[in-house]
């Protein structure tokens, strides 16, 4: 079984960029009062294709993925602009559809979805808050992630792609969408209070199957 598994699988490498937004609520302050802006991070790492049936694989990968954004809001006159980084190891498991390329020849395209998780590894933000050119506060801070926080640091969500692909290339197009509350202090999203911080990305990467 092990051997017939292994002779419908594909290892790859992919390597790309991120275009990470951060979805933010807060006392006050609704989703729609927050300007979004996204910052650019890198994607990296593995996957592994394994072949179901003629046109379906599960593909499990294994990425270094950089998160975050920068968001701005104006409330009674007073401006607070936040920025966040953060490197995460995500592991997502896609259920994917291929047309065409067979056999690694030739052109052909897919369209995937599934779940992930992220557990993060290190980060940064900073917070300022200006009433109009006055700086009020300021806070810059790096994560220093404990056992306490292991409630933050993880990360969990759903993923849709779709891409097309020569031969051993394969250029993936996916959105990403977080769904733990980073700034509560357990990993129910049913009790949550706000505010609310949780991760939104674009990933364009290339990769290559061997």
């Amino acid at each position: 079984m092990l051997l017939a598994a292994t002779s419908f699988a594909q290892f790859g490498i992919k390597a790309g960029a991120n275009f990470a937004t951060m979805a933010e609520e807060g006392e006050g302050v609704s989703r729609d009062d927050i300007d979004n802006r996204s910052i650019t991070g890198a994607v990296v790492g593995l996957t592994f294709e394994m072949n179901i049936a003629d046109i379906i694989s599960i593909q499990p990968e294994l990425l270094y993925s950089q998160s975050g954004g920068s968001n701005t809001y104006t409330l009674l006159g007073t401006t607070t602009k936040s920025k966040y980084k953060i490197n995460y190891l995500e592991l997502p498991v896609l259920a994917k559809l291929k047309f065409g390329n067979a056999n690694q020849e030739g052109f052909g395209f897919h369209i995937a979805a599934g779940p992930w998780i992220g557990y993060a590894l290190n980060g940064h933000s900073n917070r300022k808050t200006t009433v109009g050119e006055t700086i009020i506060s300021e806070v810059d801070q790096d994560y220093s992630f404990d056992d306490q926080d292991n409630a933050k640091r993880l990360n969990y969500g759903m993923i849709g792609a779709a891409g097309i692909s020569f031969g051993h290339l394969v250029f993936d197009l996916r959105y990403n969408y977080g769904f733990n509350n980073l700034l509560d202090n357990d990993a129910d999203n049913n009790n949550d209070n706000k505010p609310v911080l949780q991760t939104r990305g674009i990933a364009l990467t290339l990769g290559y199957n061997f």
